[in-house]
C-alpha cells in the first residue's frame, strides 16, 4: 500500500495585477493614486480571502514594482493602465558607460524613489487602525539590475571587458545596499540574520561566470549587513547553480517556475529548504481543473515539500478552486 506524503504547506501569491483585476480598478490607475493603491491591497485581499478562503493579510505599502531599482540608475518604467509596468528599454548603451555609472550621492531624490517615499507618507497618514505599512526596496541581485540596464548587450561585455564589468557591478551593489538601508531607516527595522535576493538572470551564465559575477555580489550584500542565512527567488538556474548556492550558504531556494529546474532535481541535489512553483501560465492559466490537480499530485508524488502557485490575470475560478481543493487533500 502507498505511503502518504507527510502534510505539505500550500500557499497562493497574489500580485497587484489580480488585486486590481478583482477589484475593477485599472493598473494605470492604481499606480497613480496612492488612495486607490491602498484600497486595492485592502480589498483584493478581503474579496479573495472570501471567495477562496486565502489567508486574510493587513498591510499596505507603496508598490511601483520591482524596476524602482534600476530607476534609481536611469531605468525609465512605463505604467501601464491595462498591464503590468514594464521597462522603457535599456538606458545604458555601452560597456564604457556601465563602467562610469555612479550610485547616486541621495537616493532619496532618484527614479521613482520620491514618488515612494510621498505613498508611503500618505499610507502611514491614512492606513486604517490595525495595518501595518511596509516600505521594501533593494531585494534585486545586481546582476538582474544589470541586466534590465545595459540589455542582452552584458552578457558580450563579460567576454569582451570584464574589468569594466565588475566595475558596473560594484556600483549596482553599492546601490543595492544603499536602497536597503534606506528600507530600514524608513520603517525603523533593522537588518536580521537572514537576507533574500530576487535573482531572475543568474541562470544565464555557465557556472564559473555566475560565481564570478552573480553569487560575489550578493555575498558582498549579504557580509555587508551581517547575514548568515540567505535565500533566493530565481527563474532561470540550472543544477550546478542549485549547489552553489548551497555551498555558499544559501538555505532556502525558491526556483520559481524555472523551466530547467524540477521538483526530482532539488530533491536530488539539495539538503536545504526548496521550492518549485507550479508554472502560472502553462499549468494554471492554460490548462483544466483536472490537469491542475494532476500536475499538483505528480509534484508531490516526485517529492514536493511544500506548494505555491502564483496567479495572474483571466485564471479562471474553477482552476483557483481545485489548485485548494487539491491542496487541502495532503494539508
Amino acid at each position: 500500500m502507498a505511503t502518504k506524503p507527510a502534510s505539505i504547506p500550500w500557499s497562493i501569491a497574489v500580485p497587484p495585477e489580480v488585486y486590481c483585476e478583482y477589484c475593477g480598478v485599472k493598473l494605470g490607475d492604481y499606480h497613480r493614486d496612492p488612495q486607490l493603491m491602498m484600497d486595492v491591497q485592502l480589498e483584493g485581499p478581503r474579496l479573495l480571502h472570501e471567495k477562496y478562503g486565502i489567508p486574510l493579510g493587513r498591510g499596505v505599502s507603496p508598490d511601483f514594482s520591482t524596476y524602482a531599482t534600476g530607476s534609481t540608475l536611469g531605468l525609465q518604467i512605463d505604467f501601464l493602465q491595462d498591464h503590468a509596468p514594464s521597462p522603457k528599454g535599456h538606458p545604458i548603451k555601452s560597456v564604457d558607460e556601465a563602467a562610469a555609472l555612479r550610485a547616486p550621492e541621495d537616493i532619496r531624490q532618484a527614479g521613482v524613489i520620491p514618488q515612494m517615499l510621498e505613498y508611503y507618507e500618505y499610507m502611514k497618514a491614512h492606513a486604517p487602525d490595525g495595518v501595518s505599512v511596509g516600505f521594501g526596496l533593494g531585494g534585486q541581485a545586481p546582476l538582474t539590475t544589470a541586466v534590465l540596464l545595459r540589455g542582452h548587450d552584458f552578457f558580450l561585455d563579460i567576454y569582451d571587458a570584464p574589468e569594466k564589468v565588475h566595475r558596473f557591478m560594484e556600483t549596482l551593489t553599492e546601490n543595492a545596499i544603499r536602497e536597503r538601508e534606506l528600507g530600514f531607516e524608513i520603517t525603523g527595522g533593522k537588518p536580521g540574520d537572514s537576507i533574500g535576493f530576487t535573482d531572475d538572470y543568474g541562470g544565464l551564465l555557465p557556472p564559473d561566470q555566475y560565481i564570478e559575477f552573480d553569487l560575489r555580489y550578493m555575498l558582498e550584500i549579504s557580509d555587508h549587513f551581517g547575514a548568515t542565512r540567505r535565500s533566493s527567488h530565481t527563474e532561470l538556474l540550472k543544477r550546478p547553480h542549485l549547489v552553489i548556492l548551497q555551498d555558499n550558504g544559501w538555505t532556502y531556494i525558491d526556483v520559481g517556475t524555472d523551466p530547467y529546474i524540477t521538483v526530482k532535481d532539488c530533491v536530488e541535489l539539495l539538503h536545504i529548504d526548496w521550492l518549485v512553483q507550479l508554472k502560472t501560465s502553462d499549468e494554471m492559466l492554460l490548462a483544466t481543473p483536472e490537469q491542475v490537480q494532476a500536475t499538483y499530485r505528480q509534484m508531490v508524488a516526485d517529492g514536493a515539500r511544500q506548494m505555491l502557485v502564483e496567479l495572474c490575470p483571466g485564471i479562471a475560478e474553477e482552476n483557483i478552486f481545485a489548485f485548494i481543493e487539491v491542496a487541502k487533500e495532503y494539508a
